[in-house]
Formats: C-alpha cells, structure tokens, sequence
C-alpha cells in the first residue's frame, strides 16, 4: 500500500456562466477541502460544435455551445475573492495569446487578489485557440522559452531592461508592481511532454503540470525533469502534478457503459496517434496526429468525427480515462504516487455522458478525497 497523506487533488475551476453559480460552487469546492482548482485559458473547446447535438450529449439541451468560457483572469480572480484557501492555476495559459509582460502583471495582480494562492501553469499553447483567432502557431516552444526568460527578469527586478529575442523584443521594459510576499513571486508549473518541454519545465519550473500520460512515462519524464534540475543547480521546491480525466462510479459495469457514450469516445480523439500506433490501433485523423498541433475542431464536419468516434478502440479509452469506484481510484493514484505524483487535478466527466450520474459520480470523489485526507 503506498501512502497517499501527501498527494494533493484539484479540480477543474467553475468556468461556465451564470456567475452566481460559478461563486457558489468555488465557495464548494474550497469548503469540501479540495487543494485546488485549475481554470482553462480556452476561447474554443474540445467538442466540435457539429456533433454538440442532444444525441451525443445530454448538455447539448442545457447549454447552447461547447465553446463558451469565461475569460481565465478574470475568473480567476473573482474566484480568489470567494474562497480563502484553495489554489487557483491557469491550466494553462500561453504566451502567444498574452503576451509575457501581460502575463507577468496578471499573475501578480492575482498573486494580491488570491493572498498568494494563484500559481501560473503555462505551456506553449494549442492551435485550436490560436491560429482561428489570427496568431501564429509556429516556433511556440522557442517562443514560450523566451517569454518564461522575460517572465523571470520582471518578477526579479523593477529597474528598466532590454530583451532581444527571436520572438521578443523589448526597450526600456520596467513593471515594479511587486508580490504580495516579498521576495516570493507566483510560482509557474510547466505543461510538458516532449523533451525540449520537459528540459523548460527543468529550467523555469517550480512544477510540472502534464495530461494524459501513463504512469510509467510519467515517472520517466519526472526523472529527466528531476535530473536537469540538479544539473541546472534548482535547489527550491518542485511539485510534480497532472491533469487527468476522469469517469466515476460504484458499478463498473456503469463505468464501461458511460466510457462507451459517443461524447466519451470523442474526447478520446484527443489521444495522440503515436499513442493508438503503440496499443496496435491506427488514429482516424492519422498516426502522426497531436491534437496541440493538429486539432481545430470548428473544422471537423460532423460526419467525419462519427465515423471517427466508432474507430475508438476500447484499450485507448481504457488509458484515457482514470475509471471506476473509490478503491479502483485509489489504486490509480497509488501508481502514480509511486512514480512521483505529488497534485492531481481530477476532472469528473461523468455527467457529460449522463446527467444522472452526476451526483452519484461527485459522491465517488468525496470518497476518494476523504480516504487521501485520512
């Protein structure tokens, strides 16, 4: 039995309109006692609005579109202003959208907002929010380095200073609004998962905020993570975390049904092609396919993503998802412990699939976090 007492766990942030509900659950989930809550910087979703249709999801008849969101600062914020003591993260933000100097005077306005509890997870960005909307995609890791480099030197300074980048280029730059503690600005986790990611998130990181990856690979990317840090000298602490997607209930049998629903198989199009490539399946959109890069589903026709939706196999669906009761969690997140895990970000999709599982499915994660709680 591996001990748990330590993991912290999170949950997706109230990100969807009316506020009065938003409010009313961050004051939830901060009194339930979760460790967080992670907000996403999304202008689009991940359902292609063509098959956001009553057949494919109950929440078709409840919200007009897949692709609504507040915006993620100001959620944020106003979330900061409910709650006393849960964190707030972007999961995650970029620099492409925002600016670095931006994003370095935002997250110290929720450094004061928050009393410190705002922490900056950042990665290189998805092109289904950026290349729509009139921004270029291409060198987004070189670009994210640099705007980390820039993030660094005006938390750490308030004289005026220049920067001369690829992507960047600033001129008598100066920002002195300072942290709320002195000397302890926010603290940025990193979403990586290729190697050039994973030795920035060594480099810039106070943690490691990733998706999707088995436990296995986790603690191998975690050790190259670990391994750079010790090289670079990074002395100060570290958090290993994860965002993972998850189906929950006391009948496994309700588990398997609900991992079956269209919506369900849908999202696990998100699953890179490589990925299907290793379990023996070949991915609809191409075994070369990576959604970050790839994935724009505004343009995906609605016949294309059925079809698609009826390749998905059941062993990439059985990855994809963290599935089933109480102790079937609580043994998926031994395994990742194991490996290093330090915060966990659960998203409960369950009522995605089924409205009527949505009570029962948040009861199977009180359960989960009253056994990590002790």
């Amino acid at each position: 039995m591996t001990d748990l007492s330590n993991l912290q766990i999170g949950v997706p942030g109230p990100f969807l309109p009316p506020w009065e509900n938003a409010a009313k659950n961050a004051r939830l989930i901060d009194s339930l006692g979760y460790d967080s809550m992670a907000f996403p910087d999304h202008f689009s979703g991940f359902v292609p609005e063509s098959i956001w249709t009553p057949d494919i999801t109950p929440l078709a008849m409840i919200q007009q579109s897949p692709h609504t969101f507040f915006e993620m600062s100001t959620i944020m914020a106003a979330c900061a202003a409910v709650t006393e003591r849960v964190k707030l993260i972007s999961s995650v933000t970029e620099p492409i959208r925002r600016s670095p100097v931006l994003l370095a005077q935002t997250f110290l306005t929720l450094d004061h907002v928050s009393g410190g509890r705002a922490i900056m997870g950042i990665g290189a960005g998805e092109v289904e929010n950026v290349e729509p909307y009139g921004f270029s995609y291409s060198g987004q890791v070189g670009r994210l380095k640099e705007a980390l480099e820039i993030i660094e030197r005006i938390w750490s300074t308030q004289e005026p200073f220049d920067y001369e980048g690829h992507f960047y280029k600033l001129k008598d730059a100066v920002m002195s609004l300072r942290p709320a503690i002195q000397d302890r600005p926010p603290q940025i986790w990193v979403a990586a998962h290729g190697p050039r990611m994973l030795d920035i998130a060594a480099e810039f990181g106070n943690g490691w905020i990733p998706t999707l990856l088995r436990p296995s690979i986790y603690g191998q990317s975690l050790k190259r993570i670990l391994g750079n840090r010790k090289k670079l000298g990074k002395t100060g602490p570290f958090t290993a975390a994860i965002w993972n997607w998850s189906i929950l209930d006391d009948d496994e049998s309700e588990c398997e049904r609900l991992m079956h629903t269209p919506l369900a198989k849908a999202f696990a199009l998100l699953y890179p092609g490589s990925e299907w490539k290793r379990l023996g399946h070949k991915h609809p959109f191409g075994d070369d396919f990576y959604p970050l890069r790839d994935y724009v589903p505004m343009r995906c026709e609605r016949e294309r993503v059925l079809r698609a939706i009826e390749e998905v196999p059941d062993a990439v669906l059985h990855e994809f998802y963290m599935c089933g009761c109480c102790d079937d969690m609580i043994k998926k997140l031994e395994e990742y412990v194991r490996q290093g895990l330090q915060h966990i970000i659960l998203w409960n999709t369950t009522g995605m699939f089924d409205l009527d599982k949505t009570r029962s499915s948040y009861k199977v994660m009180k359960e989960v976090l009253a056994y990590v709680k002790g």
